[in-house]
C-alpha cells in the first residue's frame, strides 16, 4: 500500500471515531482534520533520509463559524492533535514536538473557508485584558489567553459573582489585533457598547455588560 493511500485510509478511520457520532451532520470538523493532515504532510521535508514536519498549527476560520464550534473547540483540538500525532507515528513523520493545533477566529476568513498556519506566530493574547468598571470584586483586572469563557461557574477561566450571569454567560477569543466575544446563549444576554449581540468583534475601549457586570476591553502597553 502506498504511503497516501496508508494516510487515506488512516485519517478515514479516525475522523469517523473522532467526529461521526459527535457532529453526526456537521462536516467542518472533519474538512478541518483532513486539511491539518494536508498541511503538515505539505511542511513534512527530509531530513538524513527522515521525514520532518511542524507540531504547531493555527487553525482559522470566520468568526461565524467559529462561535458555532466553540462550545467543542477543547475537544476539536485535542482530536485534531491526536489525529496527527498517531498519523506521525503511523507513517514515519518526526513532529518538532507534540502536536498542538490551536482553532481562532479571523475576520478575514470568509464563511466556511479554513486557513492553516504551521508554526503560528505567538498570539498577543497577554496584550489584552478585561478590566472591571462595575461589578465584585471592583476595578479587577483579567488578562485573556486564547479563549476565556465568563460565567457565573468555577470551571469559568473568568468567574462572575452576580446572579444576572449565567452558569456560562459568553466567551472571548483573542486574536492578532483584537479578540470576538460570543455570547453563549445566556439568559440575559451580552452587550457591547449598550447593543445585544450574539457574536462581535472587539476594539480597544468597548464595554461589554454581563448580568449587572460592566467590564471593558483595553488592549496593553
Amino acid at each position: 500500500m502506498s504511503l497516501f493511500a496508508k494516510i487515506e485510509e488512516f485519517c478515514a478511520g479516525f475522523i469517523e471515531r473522532a467526529f461521526a457520532k459527535t457532529f453526526p451532520s456537521d462536516l467542518e470538523p472533519a474538512q478541518i482534520a483532513r486539511k491539518l493532515v494536508s498541511t503538515m504532510q505539505s511542511q513534512a521535508q527530509s531530513d538524513d533520509g527522515r521525514l520532518h514536519a511542524p507540531n504547531a498549527y493555527g487553525v482559522f476560520i470566520s468568526p461565524d463559524d467559529y462561535a458555532r464550534l466553540d462550545e467543542h473547540r477543547e475537544y476539536l483540538q485535542r482530536a485534531w492533535a491526536d489525529l496527527l500525532r498517531e498519523l506521525a507515528e503511523k507513517v514515519g513523520i518526526a513532529l518538532d514536538g507534540p502536536p498542538d493545533v490551536t482553532l481562532a477566529p479571523r475576520d478575514d476568513v470568509p464563511a466556511g473557508a479554513i486557513v492553516i498556519e504551521p508554526n503560528p506566530q505567538e498570539p498577543l493574547a497577554a496584550r489584552f485584558v478585561l478590566r472591571t468598571l462595575k461589578g465584585v470584586p471592583p476595578d479587577r483586572v483579567y488578562r485573556l489567553a486564547t479563549t476565556a469563557r465568563i460565567g457565573r461557574n468555577d470551571d469559568n477561566e473568568i468567574v462572575l459573582l452576580d446572579h444576572g450571569v449565567s452558569r456560562a454567560h459568553a466567551s472571548i477569543a483573542t486574536r492578532e489585533n483584537g479578540a470576538v466575544v460570543t455570547d453563549l446563549d445566556s439568559t440575559n444576554g451580552t452587550f457591547v457598547n449598550g447593543r445585544r449581540i450574539a457574536t462581535q468583534a472587539l476594539r480597544d475601549g468597548d464595554e461589554l455588560r454581563f448580568g449587572n457586570t460592566v467590564m471593558r476591553f483595553e488592549r496593553e502597553g
